[in-house]
């Protein structure tokens, strides 16, 4: 937590404002071009590694044009039905796993469309991927990379997998993409692909020699999201696993699994899974068992977070050992976030339609989720309620998120003669006349 506060003081890198300004990388700092950004995120990668010390030939990175592309692909592959066909018969549209597709290329003559004159083909090659979902399509270009890179470094630590190659790797390629192009306040999920030789980690993990139960894979996060809990229909695999990488090797091979959440049992090296079909963690209390969560995790839900960082007090919120008056229990969750994600989302078929938008409580104790309702406006000390276990957070707005936008009038019947500022829902073959709101894939 330390170097994360230092290297990402606020919402941002350290430095990362001198340095834009140094380079100017964007011709029009309002509508850079794809090429533009992505020798931005060249030059920012190479910024970060420096403040580590890395700064010898072997750590500076480069991007790859090739691995830009299975970006792209993979995103395609995942999010559109365009590769649905025949000759690719992979199917991601039912799939709980957000890294299905990852290693879709398309055939040689597929691939021609996106292909600069100077590259004739793309081949599989060795790397690894990670998905992330903290950045916001309304943050400008120049820091959108920062969130996903500075949640990971705080979540995961220099040493997690996720976090390992953009300090390592020598090559990469990113895609970028906006599910809804008309919603600002929309989350921009990132799909990093990272390839090349690795440099060497010049600092050593204090908890390397104890890596029992930490999930030790490049692009894995390595740590349980859930302490002490595990979900509901877990299938225990028989024999169990020495260590949490082993047990994450078997969950991945075996096609009965889900590959997004597994259990380890740390008291017998039990090794469990859960169904294919599997997209929400219902959360139950267990001694001894981590459970993990291998999707990324948003850091704010409909526009409102929980700070966590906030010490708890007695006195004023957030409170240990207090809530307010008149909670609504919701159900057992895994963290509070977690609550947060099941108040703001209803997820687990949660009625959440009583719930307000000002307070959340977290049982510590058995992982109860409640929330208040709209009428319950203050919570003060004198007003709320000694109890043992609950911690209590006001929900505070995302400094990133714009409400939605009021709806557009019909379309008239006339056809119009002036030129249609509205973006197409379909690609674009040809260069924008008009500013972009983000950089082509």
């Amino acid at each position: 937590q330390e170097l994360s506060q230092k290297i990402c003081p606020g919402s941002t890198v350290l430095g990362l404002r001198e340095v834009f300004y140094e380079n100017n990388p964007f011709a029009d700092i309002t509508n850079p071009t794809k090429a533009e950004v992505d020798l931005w995120h060249t030059i920012a990668l190479n910024h970060v590694r420096a403040l580590v010390g890395y700064t010898e030939e072997e750590y500076i990175i480069r991007p790859n044009r090739c691995l830009h592309l299975r970006a792209l692909w993979c995103d395609e592959k995942f999010r559109t039905r365009k590769w649905d066909t025949t000759e690719y018969p992979e199917r991601c549209e039912s799939s709980n796993n957000p890294h299905c597709g990852a290693g879709f290329i398309p055939s040689v003559e597929d691939q021609q469309p996106y292909l600069p004159e100077d590259i004739t083909s793309c081949p599989k090659r060795s790397g690894s991927e990670g998905l992330f979902s903290a950045a916001k399509s309304n943050i400008p270009w120049s820091m959108k990379w920062a969130r996903p890179f500075c949640a990971t470094l705080g979540g995961e630590g220099f040493w997690g997998g996720h976090t390992g190659p953009w300090f390592h790797r020598s090559e990469f390629g990113w895609g970028w993409w906006d599910g809804d192009a008309d919603n600002f306040n929309v989350n921009a999920g990132l799909r990093t692909k990272w390839s090349g030789s690795s440099g060497e980690v010049k600092y050593e993990d204090p908890d390397i020699t104890n890596g029992v139960n930490k999930v030790l894979v490049e692009g894995v996060n390595p740590d349980p999201r859930f302490t002490g809990k595990e979900c509901e229909t877990r299938i225990w695999l028989a024999g169990g696993e020495d260590t949490a990488t082993e047990c994450y090797s078997r969950v991945m091979d075996d096609d009965r699994c889900g590959k997004r959440f597994m259990t380890r049992n740390s008291l017998n090296d039990g090794c469990a899974c859960y169904p294919t079909n599997m997209s929400f963690c219902s959360a139950e209390i267990q001694p001894g068992r981590l459970t993990w969560d291998f999707e990324p995790i948003q850091s704010s839900f409909d526009g409102l977070l929980v700070d966590t960082t906030k010490a708890f007090s007695n006195n004023q919120l957030p409170y240990n050992g207090r809530r307010c008056p008149n909670i609504l229990w919701k159900g057992k969750s895994g963290d509070v976030s977690h609550c947060l994600q099941i108040i703001m989302l209803g997820e687990g078929d949660k009625d959440v339609s009583d719930c307000g938008r000002n307070f959340i409580t977290y049982n510590s104790a058995n992982g109860g989720c409640g929330c208040y309702p709209e009428s319950q406006q203050t919570c003060t000390r004198s007003e709320s309620i000694g109890e043992s276990g609950r911690q209590t957070y006001e929900l505070e707005v995302d400094p990133t998120w714009n409400p939605p936008a009021d709806p557009s009038p019909p379309p008239s019947e006339v056809p119009s003669q002036e030129r249609s500022q509205t973006p197409s829902t379909g690609p674009s073959y040809g260069p924008s006349h008009g500013p972009s709101r983000a950089p082509s894939d």
